[in-house]
């Protein structure tokens, strides 16, 4: 091949088969009359009898051959007479650019209007099929463009010229026909999420919120000598946490066409993104969500020791980290939480950290390529955790979390994702109604600690 079209050998070659073909089918012709024609004088000669092949039968046997003869001998000949025009139809230079609808693109319009015909019910016997190139055209600069319609005034309307281009190759319906040459593969943007979920704990319920009685004080108590008076003590005091289990919802939509002709399963697409999406969304909201219709995030709370306050840290240098900021941090957590504690930063923030040095030059930061622990990094012996809502370094930004998150926070999941298919609503459309409820807060305010960038 050479620019889209086929070479001027492999053209040859196909000439050469076909005229070889209808040559040897000449010359097996020619045999057979002649052999015929030697029957034909051998029975002559013989006597006649009754139950000898009578000449008549022969003679009506070699018509019926010389017929069929006849009639291959001029099919052969049309084969040869159109062998120009399959070469040149073979090696038509813009063959290649029938997208652009130009002469090239006559096959594939024929086809494009065969499919919408058929489509539209109106491809009948004897029907006449007028190849489209403006049509396909406009289709194909325009399919990409219904992927990803906007919903406008909650009617997923089209641009005036979008819908001019789709009409060409839809059926009244608003049935959309699916270009062929679409690609089964999907090359998805890249998303950053925060792993709330799998350091919180998280707890199922079947109920609309959950309470959590919460310890905020101890137990008054003291020395007392043998026979001194016993007074009473400080009783300790409860508070409760409550979480309530909000709700996500999505609602995509695709035509019943695209279901059933796309490339790819429509249907299970959708359904992953959204599920990604309720992730993302979900992790978010469990960092910095006002918990208003969602989850109360965890850099959300006012500094301070107190109930309802996190303590901030601060990092010890201008708008970023320093090695003596994050030891403090370290220390300023009380040792029964410590065990379980890890660190939570966004990628930048790590970029940072990593070529902080101590005294003797020194990076502090270990990337675990180790045989214990390979490819696990770790900040001061704790392990860190990638988490893309955690800010990026700069003055009066929570640039880190430092805790025991399992401790410190609470998840609630009232109902997983389910997803409702809707083909009645919204005709032609088919929507995908999902939905999720799921809740979170602190419930614990001094297991964690916040790197507040000094100004």
């Amino acid at each position: 091949m050479a620019d889209g079209n086929i070479d001027t050998k492999t053209i040859q070659a196909i000439e050469s088969e076909i005229r070889k073909h209808g040559e040897n089918i000449n010359a097996l012709g020619d045999e057979t009359k002649r052999e015929l024609t030697e029957m034909r004088a051998l029975i002559d000669g013989l006597p006649k009898a009754a139950d000898i092949v009578t000449s008549e039968r022969i003679d009506k046997f070699a018509a019926s051959v010389e017929t069929k003869q006849n009639a291959l001998e001029s099919g052969l000949q049309d084969v040869s007479a159109n062998v120009d025009k399959v070469a040149t139809a073979l090696n038509r230079g813009d063959r290649a650019d029938w997208r652009n609808g130009k002469d090239g693109g006559e096959e594939a319009a024929y086809q494009f209007m065969l499919a919408k015909m058929a489509n539209n019910g109106t491809l009948k016997v004897g029907a006449e099929i007028k190849p489209d190139g403006d049509a396909i055209k406009a289709w194909n600069e325009n399919f990409a463009l219904y992927m990803r319609r906007d919903a406008q005034g909650g009617q997923h309307a089209l641009a005036p010229a979008f819908q001019a281009a789709l009409q060409t190759g839809s059926d009244p319906d608003g049935g959309y026909l699916v270009p062929t040459e679409t690609s089964r593969r999907i090359i998805e943007k890249a998303y950053e999420s925060s792993p709330m979920s799998e350091v919180a704990y998280t707890e199922t319920i079947g109920a609309k919120e959950l309470e959590i009685p919460r310890d905020e004080a101890e137990a008054g108590a003291g020395w007392v000598g043998e026979t001194d008076a016993r007074p009473e003590t400080g009783t300790p005091t409860l508070g409760m946490s409550k979480i309530v289990a909000h709700e996500m919802y999505a609602s995509p939509r695709a035509t019943q066409n695209m279901l059933e002709d796309a490339g790819i399963d429509i249907e299970a697409w959708l359904a992953r993104k959204v599920g990604e999406k309720f992730g993302r969304l979900e992790a978010s909201a469990f960092l910095t969500g006002d918990g208003q219709n969602k989850p109360r995030g965890l850099l959300t709370y006012p500094n301070g020791m107190g109930p309802g306050q996190i303590q901030q840290v601060a990092s010890g240098a201008a708008a970023d980290f320093a090695f003596d900021g994050l030891i403090n941090t370290v220390f300023e957590l009380k040792d029964p939480y410590e065990a379980n504690a890890s660190w939570l930063l966004n990628r930048l923030g790590i970029r940072n950290v990593a070529k902080l040095k101590d005294g003797e030059g020194r990076y502090i930061w270990d990337f675990g390529n180790t045989r214990e622990k390979p490819g696990r990094a770790t900040l001061l012996g704790y392990p860190v955790r990638r988490a893309t809502d955690i800010a990026t370094p700069g003055a009066g930004a929570i640039m880190a979390a430092f805790g025991d998150f399992k401790q410190a926070y609470t998840i609630v999941r009232r109902l997983g994702i389910t997803t409702l298919r809707d083909p009645y609503t919204a005709k032609p459309y088919v929507i995908f109604y999902s939905r999720a409820r799921v809740g979170g807060d602190v419930v614990n305010y001094e297991a964690v600690k916040l790197v507040v960038g000094a100004a």
